[in-house]
């Protein structure tokens, strides 16, 4: 979580609850709070940015996830993105490439 960008193109196994899967992220976005394992629902700490498919309309893998599920994720960690947030600032996450997610 730390430094994303040092961890490029690693494979991880990483636990997380959605936290926001909507029009704004659009159809293959999603941003989750994880954990190195599975907890509680609200103890998962860190927030996180996972893409899927081509990243705009080719993600079939997450038909069936949506905003509160809590979810086991094979990932490719990407990098860092850095967006804006509602409340006017920015802020900078991991972001991960989604090879398989089940839901828990």
């Amino acid at each position: 979580m730390k430094k994303p960008d040092s961890y490029l193109d690693m494979n991880v196994i990483i636990y997380a609850r959605v936290t926001q899967f909507d029009s704004a992220t659009g159809p293959c976005t999603f941003r989750a709070n994880v954990s190195h394992a599975q907890v509680g629902k609200y103890d998962y700490e860190h927030n996180t940015i996972f893409d899927a498919g081509d990243g705009l309309t080719n993600c079939d893998i997450l038909d069936d996830v949506v905003a509160e599920d809590i979810v086991k994720v094979t990932a490719t960690v990407t990098g860092s993105l850095t967006y804006d947030t509602q409340v006017g600032g920015s802020t900078t996450v991991p972001e991960m490439q989604v090879v398989k997610i089940a839901r828990l």
